[in-house]
């Protein structure tokens, strides 16, 4: 039978547990993986509300500010969802036990391979005849191969420097619209053809335990 780790702390240090599928752990860890995305939708529909504002309306300070904030909440939350399902399939919370720059380079080529996963399946999509009629031109995907070097590297960068570190290298060192313009397209379409399971829902939100409890008990009836 298929198994899953986590990690858990004892008097020892670290041990290891499994955690077999269909449990109330992999339960949980399901909702999780639900949670962030639903986040990352939030930031991402958020973040085109406001570029769409300041693109339109012009540009001035405050619109900018509320912009890169929503893309900044998109990049952290879309790159804890794809660590979050990957580690469901290592079968390990924290993906690997690996530590430091060789966890680093395992992550970013897990990344990099959910970017061409994605781009090719549109490209093979079009050429069967399956794409819907809104669809892009094939040369638009094609345009997007071999996915760049440092995409995964920088896409790990700036989740940590924009959403999660306060440190000086976020105005100093990076540049948010030149990481927009040269890797959107990758970041939308994993957040769009990665997220589309766990983004589907019925006419009901769905039920996140604590999360859709939160102040339950204090709210009017």
């Amino acid at each position: 039978m298929r198994m899953r780790t986590i990690q858990m702390l004892s008097l020892f240090g670290v041990t290891h547990m499994k955690i077999e599928i269909g449990t109330d752990a992999d339960y949980h860890q399901c909702i999780a993986i639900k949670h962030e995305y639903l986040k990352c939708r939030d930031a991402f529909e958020q973040f085109r509300l406001s570029a769409e504002n300041l693109i339109l309306t012009g540009h001035d300070k405050y619109k900018s500010y509320r912009t890169y904030n929503s893309y900044s909440y998109f990049i952290h939350h879309l790159y804890e969802f794809l660590l979050a399902c990957h580690g469901r399939d290592f079968e390990n919370k924290d993906i690997t036990d690996k530590k430091g720059p060789q966890r680093n380079l395992l992550i970013d080529s897990l990344i990099s391979e959910d970017a061409y996963r994605v781009v090719k399946a549109r490209i093979d999509r079009i050429k069967r005849g399956k794409a819907p009629s809104y669809e892009n031109d094939i040369s638009y995907y094609e345009k997007l191969l071999p996915i760049p070097e440092l995409f995964a590297q920088e896409f790990r960068i700036y989740r940590n420097k924009l959403a999660g570190h306060a440190s000086y290298e976020r105005t100093k060192n990076l540049n948010l619209t030149e990481f927009y313009t040269n890797y959107h397209s990758y970041l939308y379409l994993m957040f769009v053809d990665i997220g589309e399971f766990w983004g589907r829902q019925g006419d009901e939100f769905p039920e996140l335990e604590d999360v859709t409890s939160f102040m339950h008990a204090m709210a009017r009836r």
